[in-house]
Order: structure tokens, then sequence, then C-alpha cells
């Protein structure tokens, strides 16, 4: 009995912590994910080690995410010459998102569709016990697959910038 309850406790204090240090940047090794762009472009994120790669996790109608966008382009411009990869991830579907970049291009590879492959990899659990996720949502994920980043808000726009500067200029 004394073990069954040492086990408990344990196991009660394991899942307070990692839920109160689940945003801990550094910590935690990024999903490993296969995803299927816009384009039709089959991307296993396993095969991206050695590459940073950054998240956006957007869906159409969010003003928030509408407004950042052009930000956001301006980072990949500064960056298409290094090794990094630029993944938007939305839970609209093609076609909303089809309609949508004609009046807000997104240069980053767009995957559809993608709310369960959003929570399931980046949900952080709520007070209920379900995952949530707040939008738009900034990830970077440095070389050795860690998220270095991971930030909700228009805030996170340059958190991206500076973890980008710091990882390939050093600063």
């Amino acid at each position: 009995m004394k073990m069954f309850n040492a086990l408990c406790l344990t196991l009660a204090l394991a899942a307070f912590a990692f839920s109160q240090d689940y945003n801990l940047v550094g910590k935690f090794p990024a999903p490993q994910l296969k995803l299927k762009t816009i384009s039709g472009t089959a991307i296993d994120t396993s095969e991206l080690r050695g590459k940073v790669v950054v998240y956006n996790l957007w869906f159409v109608g969010c003003p928030p995410c509408m407004e950042e966008i052009p930000k956001l382009n301006e980072i990949v411009a500064e960056y298409k010459d290094k090794d990094v990869v630029f993944i938007g991830m939305s839970s609209s579907s093609k076609s909303d998102i089809d309609g949508f970049v004609k009046d807000f291009p997104f240069n980053y590879q767009i995957v559809p569709n993608s709310a369960a492959l959003m929570l399931g990899g980046f949900g952080e659990p709520a007070k209920d016990g379900t995952l949530k996720i707040g939008f738009p949502m900034h990830i970077v994920v440095n070389r050795e697959g860690f998220i270095d980043v991971k930030m909700t808000g228009i805030k996170g726009v340059a958190a991206v910038r500076e973890s980008l500067k710091k990882q390939f200029e050093g600063k």
C-alpha cells in the first residue's frame, strides 16, 4: 500500500510539474510531424534535424494572424539563404486558405486542416484536462530539435526574429 501511495504521489507531482513547466523552452523536443502542404509537398519533420524550423499556427479570419503576416514574410525574405524552414499550420481548409492568400500572401509553407496536429503537437493542458492553443502561436525549433521559442500572440514575431538572430548570427 505504501508503494501504491508513493507511486500516486509521484505521478501527481510529475503531472503538476509537467503542466507548470511545459512552456520552458529548450527542455522539450519538438514533435515529429508528417505534414502535407497546400501545394501537395510532404514534410516529415524528423528529416529536418540540423535545420531551424519556424512554425506559425494560425487560421483564416484571425485578426492578429492577418496583422503579422507581412512581418513574418519579411523574416522569411531575410533568412531565405539560411538553413531554416518556415511552416504555417492552419486549422482552416485548403479552399478557405486559397482565397485568403490572394489578399494576404503568406510566404510560409502552409499546411491546411491541421487543427488536430497543432493540438497534439503544441497544445497546452487546460485546467479541465483538454488541450488548448492560442492564436497566432509561434514556435522555433533549434537545430538539435528542441523548442527554442513558443509564444502566443503578435509579440511572437519579435521572439522569432530574436531566436533566428541568435541561432544564425550568435547575437
